[in-house]
């Protein structure tokens, strides 16, 4: 599938803000993945390159290369200390919504912040990253996941499986606004009783 904006040069614009990113497989015309697995269950989600996350870089030749073999690779970018970022990937369809308002509701709203909606209706909410915290969502709510040390996020401007572009929220984008510390409330929340996150891309830094 055609990407309707330049991901190379968006990558390469991110990777100047010193996040880490690596090309990630992505969906032809029929929203089939390009690693070309009838049976592949992260569709445009998953590591093109043979190390995945391990060879994230900021090299600009690197990134140019990457891009000019597939142009139509969609984006991964580093979470972690690698590129002091954590993510909150609200999964609607596994009630993050709702979660995090009744979060929001008993401790307080989130700071404005980097925020993208993804291909596929979700939401993937950028924060400074926390040392020590990684791809568990320790005591928040089934529907909200979290991308730390040895994780990644698919970024815009990606293509979704269902034909959709991942997309900054306006006047959020990288650049428009700072990345706020993760609220107190949240680090307590993450450190507590440990969960394993079950979305699709993040952990594995093979795909």
């Amino acid at each position: 599938m055609a990407v309707s904006r330049d991901v190379g040069a968006e990558a390469r614009r991110l990777a100047e803000r010193g996040w880490p990113v690596f090309p990630v497989h992505a969906v032809d015309s029929d929203g089939r993945c390009t690693c070309g697995r009838s049976d592949c269950v992260k569709p445009g989600k998953h590591p093109r390159t043979v190390n995945g996350l391990l060879d994230a870089t900021t090299n600009p030749a690197t990134i140019e290369r990457w891009w000019s073999r597939w142009p139509n690779a969609n984006l991964g970018v580093v979470t972690g200390a690698a590129s002091g970022l954590l993510v909150l990937d609200i999964d609607p369809r596994h009630g993050g919504d709702d979660a995090l308002h009744e979060l929001e509701r008993a401790y307080d709203e989130l700071p404005a912040t980097v925020e993208a909606h993804t291909g596929g209706g979700g939401r993937r909410i950028l924060f400074e990253h926390v040392a020590g915290l990684g791809n568990s969502r320790g005591g928040l709510p089934e529907g909200i996941d979290v991308r730390g040390d040895g994780g990644y996020f698919v970024a815009p401007p990606s293509v979704h499986e269902s034909g959709r572009a991942y997309e900054w929220e306006a006047d959020h984008a990288p650049g428009e606004v700072a990345l706020a510390p993760l609220p107190p409330w949240l680090v307590e929340l993450l450190t507590a009783s440990p969960t394993a996150t079950g979305a699709p891309d993040g952990a594995d830094p093979r795909g």
